[in-house]
Formats: C-alpha cells, sequence, structure tokens
C-alpha cells in the first residue's frame, strides 16, 4: 500500500490534524507606554487575568510610569499585564463578539482608551517544563479552537491563524507571534514518541 503524504502538522502516528495555533507577546519597543497603578498588585493580578470572569472595580486609576508612545499594546509597568487599544479591540470586534469580553480602564494624563480582555475560554498546558527548559513547542490540550483564549495558569493569549492575519493585516503594534498546538494528550504523546518535525 502507497505511503499517504503526511502535512507537517499532522501526527503521523494518529493521522491527524493538530490545530496550529499562536500566542501572542507583547514586543517592548522602545518607549511604549507602561502603566502603574496605587492599587496593590495582589488585587490587581486577581482581575487582570485573561481568564478572569469579574471586570476591574471602575474606581481603579492607571497612570503612565514609563513610555511616550501610544502602541496598540501596552503592558503594565514591571509586571506582565497586557492591556490593548481601541484599534486592537475593533479588528477583534470583526470576528468575535468582544462585548463580554473586553472593558475600558481609566489612565490619567492621557485620552487614548485602552481595554482589558478578560473572560477567554482556558485550556490547560501539557508541557509547559518541556517547552521552557528542553525546547519543545507549546502544546495545549483542547479539541475545540476558539478565535481567542488563554492557557490555565499564565497571562498568554493564543489566537487562531485567522486571527493572527488580521491583526498582521491591520498592523496592529508592538506584537509578536509564536508558533504553539492545541491537541488532545493522546495526539501529544504520540508526537513525543515520534518526534515529528512541526
Amino acid at each position: 500500500m502507497a505511503i499517504k503524504e503526511i502535512s507537517p502538522i499532522t501526527n503521523r502516528y494518529t493521522n491527524k490534524k493538530m490545530n496550529f495555533v499562536y500566542n501572542f507577546h507583547n514586543a517592548f519597543k522602545r518607549s511604549m507606554f507602561e502603566i502603574t497603578s496605587n492599587t496593590s498588585y495582589d488585587f490587581l493580578c486577581k482581575y487582570l487575568g485573561p481568564s478572569n470572569k469579574e471586570k476591574l472595580p471602575e474606581d481603579v486609576v492607571f497612570k503612565i510610569a514609563a513610555g511616550k508612545k501610544n502602541y496598540d499594546v501596552i503592558r503594565r509597568f514591571q509586571s506582565g499585564e497586557l492591556f490593548f487599544s481601541q484599534k486592537f479591540i475593533d479588528v477583534l470586534s470583526q470576528f468575535i463578539d468582544m462585548s463580554n469580553k473586553c472593558y475600558p480602564i481609566n489612565i490619567e494624563g492621557i485620552e487614548d482608551v485602552y481595554y482589558v480582555i478578560y473572560n477567554l475560554p482556558e485550556y490547560p498546558y501539557l508541557n509547559r517544563e518541556k517547552a521552557m527548559f528542553d525546547g519543545e513547542p507549546d502544546f495545549y490540550s483542547g479539541t475545540e479552537c476558539p478565535p481567542i483564549f488563554t492557557i490555565t495558569g499564565t497571562r498568554l493569549f493564543v489566537v487562531t491563524e485567522e486571527i493572527k492575519q488580521i491583526i498582521i493585516k491591520n498592523k496592529i503594534s508592538n506584537i509578536y507571534f509564536t508558533d504553539s498546538f492545541l491537541c488532545t494528550e493522546e495526539e501529544y504523546r504520540d508526537w513525543q514518541i515520534n518526534r515529528i518535525d512541526l
């Protein structure tokens, strides 16, 4: 029997395709806005995770701690939480109902509006330590692939190819992507056994 040609994202052992997905990250461009607040670190951390279901109280106020440029993605000063411009939200809204996925925050001294993205579906990491220390690609456990989601216990935002391309097309600033995969535990174990080049 002829050997079937397998695409690079197909697990040869199971003959099932894994979902190619993409982590997006802050690119830390020079002079980007970084914001801070007098509200305690622990309090803010309770509300600013991508999977959190509750909004930050409206009386929380931020201010510019560093930087002069209003890129589409900015972050909290000396921390990892991201905030997103109106343009970014408008781009996502072409594909996703963002009405219950984002809300604006109050930043003193600037006219630009930035948003928290929250209430995202989340999936667990399959290989967090191996991805960090052994050079494996990031594998996440899931079968459904929403347009944007997060990974349990992280601040990661993950998007599909379609969302990645629309972000690139619209020239969203201060962002870059890394490859990852959404699959079942069985598919990940099969990949480990066969060490397929993805």
